[in-house]
């Protein structure tokens, strides 16, 4: 064989095996990632290069990038309601805790069929339980659901899919402290069984949907990427727009039940903070299915602002009216007290009109 064929051919296979190494999952005790610390964000690039690339997330949902579509159309689940017979497997995966999803869970609504694979939170700490990844106009919430889909009708597996531009579909839920949700529980009370890494263990099904807010149709939608290494820019988002709420007591379960090092670890490190740091948005545009307050055009002043101005007016009115039907009354009755106050007095005729 000629030394240049035998080095195309070899060239040929290089790259298709870097093409393979890219479809196949980072190893979980391959390359080492944290949020902090020597291996933590600042790092990611250096090891996978995506991470400092285009179209990341999270990002904030600020008003000037947010652009009503009346093209969105509310999202279809299917398969959500699982049955307490049928068995979900939570995992303690070093960086959040998982439940593997089955295969007959799907986003109807998207045009390709998105098949559910995973689900996991990211949260805080219990001193800052301001662990949400994506903002609304700056504000955290206090942690962040996340379900993991793959393109079923074009790729056999979410290992696959997972660096394709068209490959996943995530659905989040930010998180806010509230009343207590008995569906957030069939997760948080078997907590204590995972405690750390890689300990897993088998759950009764629930209805996923329950983890959700009642209202579908109102979401962000953009394109970005996964919010933990290798931070392939494969996935299409749709951030909820309404918050669900937990209680105290089950956010600060999550905030302080884990750690990220195995159960014989000499140094054990506490699972916190796991939410990735809000990205650059590279100038494009967020999709929204909902009008926004600010779309009202009144100097780009608020609806609370707006509402409190014209409060304000119409109190001002009623007191200058009152003010003046109390005034108006006062003098009627002024003139009424001098009325009462003269005596009649009948003419005295003078002499020329007796003589006249």
């Amino acid at each position: 064989m000629p030394a240049h064929s035998f080095s195309a051919a070899g060239a040929t296979v290089l790259i298709l095996f870097l093409k393979v190494q890219t479809s196949v999952p980072a190893p979980l005790n391959g390359s080492k990632w944290t949020y902090v610390g020597d291996n933590g964000e600042e790092a990611w690039p250096k090891s996978f290069p995506s991470c400092g690339g285009m179209f990341q997330s999270p990002i904030d949902f600020d008003s000037d990038i947010l652009q009503y579509d009346s093209t969105l159309s509310p999202l279809v689940l299917e398969g959500y309601n699982m049955s307490s017979s049928e068995q979900f497997i939570l995992t303690n995966n070093g960086h959040s805790v998982k439940l593997a999803l089955p295969p007959n869970m799907y986003i109807k609504s998207l045009g390709p069929r998105y098949t559910g694979t995973e689900l996991h939170l990211h949260w805080g700490n219990q001193n800052n339980p301001h662990g949400s990844e994506h903002t609304v106009d700056g504000k955290h919430f206090a942690a962040e659901l996340h379900i993991v889909h793959y393109n079923s009708d074009k790729y056999p597996d979410v290992s696959i899919a997972r660096d394709k531009s068209d490959g996943l579909a995530v659905l989040a839920v930010l998180i806010e402290m509230g009343s207590f949700s008995p569906s957030y529980d069939n997760i948080f009370i078997h907590l204590q069984d995972v405690k750390y890494k890689d300990q897993k263990i088998q759950i009764p099904g629930f209805n996923i949907q329950d983890l959700l807010p009642q209202n579908l149709n109102e979401y962000y939608r953009y394109q970005g990427s996964l919010t933990t290494p290798p931070c392939f820019p494969s996935v299409l988002w749709t951030v909820l727009r309404n918050p669900v709420q937990i209680s105290q007591d089950q956010l600060l379960a999550l905030e302080t039940a884990l750690y990220c090092t195995h159960i014989d670890d000499p140094s054990p490190l506490e699972l916190v903070d796991n939410f990735r740091r809000v990205q650059k948005f590279d100038e494009r545009l967020v999709r929204v299915s909902f009008h926004q307050e600010q779309d009202i055009p009144y100097a780009g002043l608020s609806v609370g602002v707006i509402l409190s101005v014209a409060i304000a007016g119409v109190l001002g009115v009623s007191v200058i009216l009152a003010l003046s039907i109390w005034l108006l009354r006062r003098k009627k009755s002024s003139k009424k007290e001098e009325n009462k106050g003269v005596i009649y007095k009948p003419a005295v005729k003078t002499e020329a009109d007796i003589n006249p």
